[in-house]
């Protein structure tokens, strides 16, 4: 076994035996692995096993959380200090609500505004279309009634009067035949 044992401890070499688990100290004042805190490991020209502190990744723009929160195209990925020096260019795009609402969105917004115009057109116009109708019954009838009211004024004159209305003439009686006359004839 002790023979095993030796065979496999020399069969490495010493270097491998020191870079099988590399130690290096963090640098900075934070010594634990957060998300803030991330490295990356580089050899150093000495042959020097080092650390440096990566920079936080910036996810870019993205539409409102209530809409999707997806990201939006055509934007980079800055970073705060690197979005305000940057140019407006790499921020948005040039479109209504550009770096704010994707395409799609814009687009919703658009037909919905233009549907709600629309209908609110149609409403009233309905609502025209009642009213008219309502006057109309309403002159109507009230034509009616006062058609209605003259008759039976000119119903109550006639009967007391006897006005203008016509009444059915009584039929004409022939006279009897005289007994005894004789026919002229006509010459």
């Amino acid at each position: 076994m002790s023979e095993l044992h030796n065979y496999f401890l020399f069969s490495i070499s010493v270097e491998e035996i020191q870079m099988a688990c590399p130690r290096v100290a963090y640098r900075r004042r934070v010594h634990y692995a957060t998300r803030s805190n991330r490295v990356k490991y580089i050899r150093t020209p000495g042959n020097r096993l080092t650390i440096q502190k990566r920079a936080k990744t910036s996810q870019g723009p993205h539409t409102p959380w209530v809409l999707g929160h997806k990201r939006l195209a055509g934007t980079k990925a800055l970073r705060h200090i690197e979005a305000r020096n940057a140019p407006k260019y790499n921020k948005t795009v040039s479109r209504a609500y550009g770096g704010v609402l994707s395409h799609e969105q814009v687009r919703d917004r658009v037909v919905r505004a233009f549907l709600v115009e629309e209908q609110r057109i149609v409403k009233k116009v309905l609502a025209a279309e009642a009213k008219y109708q309502k006057e109309k019954k309403r002159r109507d009838l009230k034509k009616k009634k006062s058609v209605e009211k003259k008759k039976a004024i000119a119903k109550k004159v006639t009967g007391r009067v006897g006005g203008n209305v016509t009444k059915k003439a009584a039929p004409v009686k022939k006279a009897a035949p005289i007994v005894g006359a004789k026919k002229v004839a006509k010459k």
